[in-house]
């Protein structure tokens, strides 16, 4: 995005730019493409400031090595590399202390404090945590299935759901959609949006998973709360990523759970978290 003072100039949109998963050197690529495409027919000189807020970019040692080939490119402007949970962030919340909580694929909680210092919990991915996530409803929905065909669980609306989405009608072909090639993830992240919607409508296994999964992101959100010293402060807390979007069961109760463990909550939504990328770039000009 372009934007000269208040106005936004130009957007430009381009493919997934995750360092992790696609290397360094083809997010940058996309980076620099998008970047290139948003300032038209600007030239490097005329840009006073870029913000990349790239998803895996949290890491220290990746943000370095972007910092370094976006800085190549545009030697004249201030350059700074985040990822994507801290624009998140200052969309909905565009200065001073704050939370926001996002649950999509994966899930992470980050906190700036007084003083302007973040702190993070959660964002270990599906094999270490997402606590809370689509990809984890996914996989709790998925061991019910295990359950059911071990005859531990009543098979029900939701097992026969995951057996459906998965081609899996009994153990084995269970087992050989999870085991049997590279877990598809975002496959099994899919299946989140319907097991809230069948909570919603009292499903009583769905529900059981949805109610966990809001106790997980609670804890995510409460546990960097603590770390920023926000418990007793009137703190503001945005909700972000595709399950968080709209209301749902899950909001619901993932609101219930931030009121009654912060003081004074405000919860907002963030709408468009490119602005966050636009407020810091603008504090890199007046910083």
């Amino acid at each position: 995005m372009l934007v000269h003072g208040e106005t936004i100039v130009r957007r430009a949109q381009g493919a997934g730019a995750n360092p992790t998963v696609v290397g360094v050197d083809a997010a940058a690529d996309v980076i620099l493409r998008v970047i290139r495409e948003a300032c038209g027919a600007e030239t490097s000189n005329d840009i006073a400031a870029i913000y990349v807020g790239a998803a895996g970019a949290g890491s220290p040692g990746v943000a370095r090595e972007l910092e370094t080939i976006v800085r190549a490119a545009f030697p004249s402007s201030a350059i700074r590399i985040g990822d994507d949970v801290e624009i998140a962030l200052r969309a909905a919340i565009p200065n001073g202390p704050g939370i926001v909580i996002i649950a999509g694929t994966g899930s992470i909680a980050l906190a700036s404090d007084a003083r302007g210092h973040l702190h993070r919990a959660g964002g270990f991915g599906y094999l270490l945590g997402d606590e809370g996530s689509a990809a984890w409803i996914g996989f709790e929905a998925i061991r019910l299935l295990s359950r059911v065909y071990d005859g531990r669980a009543r098979d029900e609306e939701t097992s026969r759901l995951v057996a459906r989405h998965l081609s899996a009608p009994d153990r084995p072909s269970l087992i050989r959609a999870v085991y049997a090639e590279r877990i598809d993830v975002a496959k099994i992240a899919a299946l989140a949006p319907s097991i809230i919607a069948f909570a919603g409508k009292g499903n009583n296994a769905s529900m059981a998973i949805v109610e966990r999964a809001a106790d997980e992101l609670g804890r995510l959100l409460i546990d960097v709360a603590r770390a920023a010293g926000l418990l007793d402060s009137q703190a503001s807390v945005a909700f972000s990523g595709g399950l968080l979007r709209e209301e749902s069961v899950l909001t619901w109760l993932l609101k219930t759970k931030v009121e009654a463990s912060l003081s004074n909550v405000k919860i907002v939504t963030v709408e468009d978290p490119v602005l966050g990328a636009v407020r810091l770039a603008q504090a890199l000009c007046s910083g």
